[in-house]
């Protein structure tokens, strides 16, 4: 396929799809290579990303879809009112972080991390598409497990699991910010008043 037709039917794809589209898919689809189906993307991201249109083509979830410019939000907004703000719960937080990060989980061993009954704030999670089942763990009663969705990664704006900060790193982070500035300079002349 020519890459002008590469593009058109790439922009066609992503289009109808209102999902995050993986090369290797698209690739499937068009009967192309992969590395020209990434060259048609770059190509098609340096036209429709340029400003000048409502939409975008980003990366998503390890995929590529087209989504809305920020700026407007707010129209979008009056004219699918449902479409607006999601807020979640300090619980449903709670359990959408221990998702995220214990991937793929059971109920059980979430409530086990929290301590309590979460029941309700997968439920939640479930009815805003933020997770998902993906199978069953291979242990007695063959429970399900639960993943992050693709619909997560779009919401926040996550190109793909390697964008979020590991545990580590949170815990770097949260201990410097918690140690406070010692100007050492003073806390000597504080000790040598003292004496």
């Amino acid at each position: 396929m020519e890459t002008a037709e590469l593009k058109k039917t790439i922009e066609a794809l992503l289009f109808i799809s209102g999902k995050a589209i993986s090369k290797d898919r698209i690739a499937t689809v068009t009967d192309s290579r992969p590395v020209a189906v990434e060259d048609a993307i770059n190509e098609l991201k340096l036209e429709w990303n340029s400003g000048r249109h409502g939409v975008f083509i980003e990366e998503i979830g390890g995929g590529w879809q087209i989504s809305t410019r920020p700026e407007c939000a707010d129209y979008i907004i009056k004219l699918y009112p449902w479409k607006g703000v999601l807020r979640l719960s300090p619980s449903a937080a709670e359990v959408l972080s221990i998702i995220l990060y214990k991937q793929p989980v059971t109920k059980a061993q979430i409530n086990e991390i929290r301590g309590v009954d979460s029941q309700a704030s997968v439920a939640t999670l479930l009815k805003n598409s933020l997770i998902k089942y993906s199978g069953r763990k291979k242990a007695p009663g063959n429970p399900r497990l639960i993943r992050i969705s693709e619909n997560f990664y779009h919401i926040f704006g996550i190109r793909d699991i390697s964008d979020i900060p590991s545990w580590k790193d949170l815990a770097e982070d949260s201990r410097s910010a918690e140690e406070p500035e010692i100007d050492e300079t003073a806390a000597e002349e504080t000790a040598q008043e003292d004496e």
